[in-house]
């Protein structure tokens, strides 16, 4: 029998459908860490404040890491609702979070927009530097393998953004 392309791509979507099921048919009863796996949470501390003791997380259902960084919110004192959408990306655009900067969930504190794993020292320092009215949010792109929610602290900064109501981004803070 011989693998022609047809067969290649037929097996290849098979595989793909097998792994998406075990990522995205999760029910709400199963935890999302492996009881004995360590959290990705661990060695994030912070002792500052912030002005707000609560949030609201918006995300895709089923995704692991959202639910690791409302964890280390609320390991911190921070009160979070999650708010499970169907279309991310329309909620995004509706806050206006640029797309050269979008992760996978965005957590509203108070008055700022917070897009990502950001830790909280960062977003500590958008609020101690509440003057700049411009500034909608703050944000790390993507899914930094050493952030909050999704791996544990590496020596590596982490750069974070801030962005405006129009769009403009500028290098925020390292932490």
């Amino acid at each position: 029998m011989s693998l022609t392309r047809r067969r290649f791509c037929t097996f290849g979507a098979g595989l793909a459908s097998i792994g998406l099921a075990g990522c995205l048919d999760r029910s709400s009863d199963e935890p999302e860490v492996e009881p004995d796996a360590e959290s990705d949470v661990e060695g994030w501390t912070w002792t500052g404040s912030i002005p707000v003791d609560t949030a609201i997380q918006y995300h895709d259902s089923g995704c692991g890491c959202c639910v690791e960084y409302v964890e280390y919110l609320e390991e911190h004192g921070i009160d979070v609702t999650i708010e499970e959408v169907d279309d991310l990306a329309a909620v995004k655009t509706e806050l206006s979070v640029p797309n050269e900067l979008r992760s996978c969930h965005t957590t509203v504190f108070g008055d700022y927009l917070v897009e990502g794993h950001v830790p909280l020292e960062a977003v500590e320092a958008v609020f101690d530097n509440g003057d700049d009215e411009s500034i909608l949010g703050i944000a790390i792109p993507g899914m930094p393998q050493h952030a909050p929610g999704i791996g544990p602290p590496a020596d590596e900064q982490l750069q974070v953004y801030s962005f405006t109501v129009d769009g403009e981004t500028t290098e925020h803070v390292t932490v």
